[in-house]
């Protein structure tokens, strides 16, 4: 037997590895550069990080003049090595052939850091001087600062860098990353632009410009540069990240996973790396174990309130979480939070029931969001009133023409996304506010440590988030008698409840496609329709539907709305489990808004998403004529649809359990007559944009607002109340008790 086979595994490629080197170095010397190139290579197919291998390369393809494909390998080289000498000095004459200052001047300063002197590294610090880049000394002054967190003091020193070194990439650099971390995304962009620009092969500038692109909705931009970030410098945990969000931007879940777990595998003690990874598996349906990736990160950094709030939201999915057990989880959410940065405090709001009150809004959905389509009508008939003076504090970066049109219903617009929360609790005290609403809750861009501080002396939640914020800084909870019958479920929220006359109107889309007739007429088959996000269909709510699928067999089903790439293998799955025929069922990837809403012309009933049932999804299939078929839940979340069908008098699609589901799918996918007719009339059940009722509406929330001032003004603690469409007159409130 081979004296090599009878060695364990790794020793047997260690020693064709070596054996293999021996050759290459070989081919190389004897000018057999082909030869000794594929050496090379084979030997890093073996071992990826073989430093000699990749060094060896590198002088091939330097000697070649193939520096862009040199600088890659010698960067991968002094990673595997970092202990030879020879690599550092070779790696920083290449990038100062390549003319790459930028970051030849960063490697500078870490081999220095490392160790690294002599008279040949002092005649490359005076080759980059010549070169009219910064020194060492210069850009650390900078990144001292901003390691400090002293953003104002590092961003004048970038400032500086860049004029005196403009076409310098480490000033930029430095820049660009002070403004990212004060939430000026446009001003970062430009500013990690012009760093790439000046150093194309800086693996940490691409990774940061990655995250930007990200950021803005490039993901296929992002998805780029981070590949090319990679290509760089493999081992960087925080490109691997930057990768796994751009590719959640698009949907490619299973690929969003595989990178968010090599950036924890690379750093397990970065608290984000968990996150990505946890939102990863959510949106797949693995909530168990997204909670588990949720729970490390809140472990490792358990100040990070987004951190728990990304958690509770996927908590609100899950189908074995039970009502009071969710409460709990959000209770603690609260507790924490506001142990933490909760204090008392004292407003020195004027003491008139009568004043016009001054109301903010915080969102970071005041934009081209499904949000704006609840608050606009709202906003439209409350601006300009005497009683009421509305101010917006938009916590997210970016204008689109949805914020423009919003920003105009307001008294006093601010941008804070650049504010940290004690900043913005002084701005809104100073502002003056009465009465704060929060509109994310638990959703993207929240600013729930805000109101854990409290600013102003009366705040509340309002449709942003179907379930309490668990703060008891928040003192209401705006829902409708539908959602939340009286009652029945103020035990599962911190807030006390207000009852409106609508939680909120909606306003569709005004150039949407027409109805078409029943397709089921034609078809002579029901399709079934799924227009919610695919982190709402879980395995549980697919076995529900195919029990309706099984029970009508020539029935077919359109699941839309979903991730672009096509990678739908899991929902696939799934519906083959339940035995149900592929060809039954039609994926269709996410849309444009009127082709999305073009898709409901092919289907005759939805099917809704539990335990977090459908809001804006059920709304725009009403607008299209589609009913949806829902399962009443035991939270604000899963009481979504049945609310807006008991609103509009379609109480037969709001099903009590799994059979009730069953069989009123069936009535209704059987009695076409009748499915044609409501499809015909549904979208008068829409009050028109000048419509009396959006006053009404309109008119309960300013009463609302109006009552729990006359409350706080006299003394008195919140308590739930319904809102009426007429205030009681002033006179009634003489008894009220000043607080002074």
């Amino acid at each position: 037997m081979h004296e090599a086979m009878m060695l364990p595994l790794n020793e047997q490629i260690q020693q064709v590895t070596d054996e293999a080197m021996q050759c290459a170095l070989q081919e190389a010397m004897a000018g057999r550069i082909e030869q000794a190139g594929k050496l090379y290579r084979a030997i890093l197919e073996l071992q990826p990080g073989h430093a000699e291998a990749h060094f060896g390369l590198a002088m091939l393809e330097q000697s070649a003049g193939n520096m862009t494909a040199a600088i890659p390998h010698f960067a991968a080289a002094l990673q595997g090595d970092p202990e030879r000498e020879n690599y550092w000095l070779t790696y920083l004459d290449a990038l100062m052939f390549a003319r790459q200052f930028s970051t030849a001047h960063e490697l500078l300063g870490l081999g220095r850091s490392h160790g690294l002197q002599g008279h040949a590294v002092d005649a490359i610090e005076q080759r980059l001087v010549a070169s009219g880049a910064p020194t060492v000394q210069d850009v650390d002054e900078g990144t001292a600062l901003f390691a400090q967190g002293r953003y104002e003091a590092a961003g004048e020193a970038a400032r500086l860098l860049t004029e005196r070194f403009p076409q310098h990439g480490s000033g930029w650099k430095l820049l660009g990353a002070v403004h990212y971390l004060k939430g000026e995304i446009v001003q970062a962009m430009a500013a990690v632009q012009k760093a790439v620009a000046y150093a194309p092969d800086d693996a940490e500038t691409l990774s940061n410009l990655g995250l930007l692109l990200q950021e803005t909705g490039q993901a296929a931009e992002a998805e780029r540069v981070l590949r090319r970030s990679i290509t760089l410098q493999p081992h960087s945990s925080h490109a691997h990240n930057h990768l796994a969000l751009a590719l959640l931007a698009s949907g490619r879940l299973k690929q969003a996973q595989a990178s968010a777990s090599t950036a924890v595998a690379l750093d397990p003690t970065h608290a984000e790396f968990h996150n990505t990874l946890a939102m990863a598996l959510d949106r797949q349906g693995r909530s168990i174990e997204a909670v588990d990736a949720y729970r490390r990160a809140l472990e490792l950094a358990p100040e990070r309130a987004d951190l728990h709030s990304n958690m509770l939201l996927c908590m609100s999915r899950m189908e074995n979480m039970t009502p009071s057990a969710l409460f709990a989880e959000h209770l603690s959410f609260g507790e924490r939070l506001e142990q933490r940065i909760g204090t008392p405090r004292v407003w020195p709001n004027t003491l008139d029931p009568r004043r016009c009150l001054r109301i903010g809004f915080v969102s970071g959905d005041l934009r081209n969001h499904a949000l704006a389509s609840f608050v606009e009508p709202i906003f439209e008939r409350l601006a300009g009133r005497q009683g009421l003076a509305l101010h917006a504090y938009y916590t997210f970066p970016v204008h689109d023409a949805v914020t423009e049109r919003l920003r105009g219903y307001m008294a006093q617009w601010r941008d804070v996304a650049a504010l940290r929360d004690a900043e913005l609790d002084e701005l809104i005290c100073a502002d003056g506010i009465d009465i704060l609403i929060d509109l994310a809750g638990h959703t993207a861009y929240n600013r729930l440590p805000l109101f854990a501080r409290k600013p102003a002396p009366l705040q509340a939640t309002w449709i942003g988030y179907p379930g309490t914020t668990g703060l008891r800084a928040v003192d209401y909870y705006l829902t409708d008698r539908f959602i939340l019958p009286p009652g029945q479920y103020d035990h599962l929220f911190t807030e006390k409840l207000v009852h409106l006359p609508v939680s909120a109107p909606f306003a569709p889309v005004a150039d949407g496609p027409e109805i078409v007739s029943l397709p089921a007429l034609a078809n002579g088959y029901v399709t079934f329709g799924s227009f919610n996000r695919v982190d709402k269909i879980r395995r549980n709510v697919v076995a529900l539907w195919c029990v309706l699928l099984r029970a009508l067999p020539e029935a077919r089903m359109l699941v839309a709305g979903l991730p672009e790439g096509g990678n739908y293998e899991q929902l696939q799955a799934w519906f083959a489990e339940e035995r149900i025929d592929g060809a039954r069922v039609r994926f269709q990837a996410r849309t444009g808004i009127y082709d999305y809403l073009a898709l409901h012309n092919q289907v005759d009933i939805n099917l809704d998403t539990f335990p977090y049932s459908g809001g804006t999804t059920t709304l725009h299939a009403m607008w299209m004529g589609v009913p949806t078929l829902t399962l009443i839940g035991d939270t604000a979340a899963g009481r979504q649809t049945a609310c807006i069908l008991e609103h509009n008098g379609l109480a037969q699609f709001a099903s009590h359990d799994a059979d009730d589901f069953v069989r009123k799918g069936i009535a209704a996918s059987t009695d076409l007559t009748a499915l044609s007719a409501l499809r015909a009339t549904m979208r008068a059940h829409f009050p028109r944009s000048t419509s009396d009722d959006i006053t009404r509406i309109a008119d309960g929330v300013e009463n609302a607002l109006r009552m729990m001032w006359r409350g706080w003004c006299a003394a008195l603690p919140a308590v739930s109340f319904e809102a009426p469409q007429v205030l009681a007159q002033e006179a009634s409130m003489r008894g009220f008790i000043s607080r002074r």
